[in-house]
């Protein structure tokens, strides 16, 4: 709006403006009496202090993080290399396994997949975690995981509520459910047989209802797991990581569906332990022995979940390189479902295009040669070669990186809860809010009304 000429303004030599006196019945703040922050201006590092930056507007109400029901990290790899990838692994230049001398370096992180330092963070948390009692941990990491009511869904399994949501995200078992079809799957020692049971369960769910027919490979404890018309259990000492047993599996699955299955899903704790220590320990035994079974077993355009803990050494890389060149497409998922101070992803990968005998061939061999004590394992194929394709190790750098960052936040949040908060049991109406929200959109039963504080 322009000024009006006309309009009076005070000046420095009007003498009205020049003789008013400027009086306050408030005294001048005493800088004894102020913060040494605010006295000097800046901190010690020349940034202004937390003082001297402007306050958020002061909350009565304690504020809720938002709900997020998709509840994930997800990374997806597409196969650009084509079905010829995985016939190339078997040539000089690709094929490479230790059996001669233990190369420790394919066991140890690579910074091109994680950053160390941030490894070793976690370890030091992980450290101060296993001094407390158990139940003090266990009690503070529910009360720290926003989604850790999911569990009382009355799926009542963990492993079933997890096969949920990464069918909500990916479609691994709803792809195949089509009225009047039979859906044919193996389930890989899930713990007490949840993954069978979410797919059963969703097959019932479906209009015009599905079939299925399943093979489940059991631990050697399962006694839980009875057979049936529609689910043929495999029980046999020595588990999954026997040879013989893999064998006698894949000759049954075969035997009965000689056209291959379509989907193949693998827990890691075979023993029902539950353990996280003992199944990252072990989780490239397992992982090679579960691959090899799924890809002798699947049909052309099949899909493979699998359950893994990290991906930060060149002999884990390589083997989810092995794997992700039989199929079209890739997805490392880090769920809502799992617990939030440890570093448990899953892995989907959809549509079988290769032909997978070399690969499993060589995981197999690979298994062999570790049970009789001929190879400690330090690589699989060329590091070399593997760590030149950024296609693939980037996205893996990625979700390594965003899951340690995740994992290293709730590791301190549980340490500092520990040590503010009394255990509980209980989950709090926000955790049961999450849970609810999320089980509605992943189109699975609500959680069931009792553990609330």
């Amino acid at each position: 709006m322009p000024f009006d000429d006309n309009e009076i303004l005070f000046a420095d030599n009007d003498p009205e403006y020049c003789n008013t006196r400027l009086e306050s019945g408030i005294p001048p703040p005493s800088l004894s009496t102020l913060p040494r922050l605010i006295r000097n201006g800046r901190s010690k590092n020349g940034y202004e202090s937390s003082q001297q930056q402007r306050s958020a507007p002061i909350s009565t109400i304690p504020s809720q993080p938002k709900i997020d029901v998709l509840a994930r990290l997800l990374f997806v790899i597409n196969n650009q290399h084509g079905s010829k990838l995985a016939e190339q692994l078997a040539t000089q230049e690709w094929s490479r396994m230790m059996s001669d001398k233990d190369d420790v370096r394919g066991r140890r992180t690579d910074e091109r997949l994680c950053d160390s330092g941030l490894l070793q963070s976690i370890y030091k948390c992980k450290q101060m975690l296993a001094q407390m009692p158990q139940h003090i941990v266990s009690s503070a990491c529910r009360a720290i995981h926003q989604y850790a009511a999911v569990s009382l869904c009355a799926l009542d399994n963990e492993a079933a509520i997890m096969l949920g949501h990464l069918d909500f995200l990916l479609q691994p078992v709803r792809e195949y459910m089509q009225s009047g079809r039979l859906l044919n799957y193996v389930d890989l020692g899930s713990h007490r047989h949840g993954f069978s049971q979410y797919i059963r369960w969703r097959a019932g769910q479906q209009s015009g209802g599905v079939r299925t027919q399943g093979w489940h490979f059991a631990s050697s404890s399962a006694n839980d797991m009875p057979a049936s018309e529609d689910l043929r259990v495999f029980a046999e000492s020595g588990g999954i990581l026997d040879s013989k047993n893999i064998e006698l599996f894949v000759q049954m699955v075969r035997g009965d569906c000689a056209d291959g299955v379509d989907v193949v899903v693998a827990d890691s704790c075979l023993d029902g332990s539950g353990s996280n220590a003992s199944e990252e320990k072990q989780q490239y035994v397992y992982t090679i022995a579960q691959a090899a079974i799924a890809l002798r077993v699947l049909r052309r355009g099949g899909t493979f979940v699998f359950k893994t803990f990290e991906a930060s050494t060149p002999l884990s890389a390589e083997l989810l390189f092995l794997i992700y060149a039989c199929f079209e497409r890739m997805a490392i998922v880090r769920s809502s479902v799992s617990r939030v101070t440890s570093s448990e992803r899953y892995v989907v990968c959809n549509r079988l295009k290769a032909d997978p005998r070399w690969v499993s061939s060589h995981l197999l061999a690979a298994l062999t040669k570790m049970n009789s004590g001929q190879l400690k394992l330090s690589h699989l194929v060329s590091w070399t070669r593997v760590s030149a394709d950024k296609h693939f190790i980037e996205p893996v750098f990625r979700s390594n990186m965003a899951i340690a960052q995740m994992q290293l936040q709730s590791l301190n949040a549980a340490i500092a809860y520990k040590q503010q908060q009394p255990s509980s049991n209980l989950f709090s109406k926000h955790q049961i809010e999450s849970a609810n929200a999320c089980l509605q959109q992943w189109n699975l039963p609500a959680t069931k009304p009792s553990l609330i504080k």
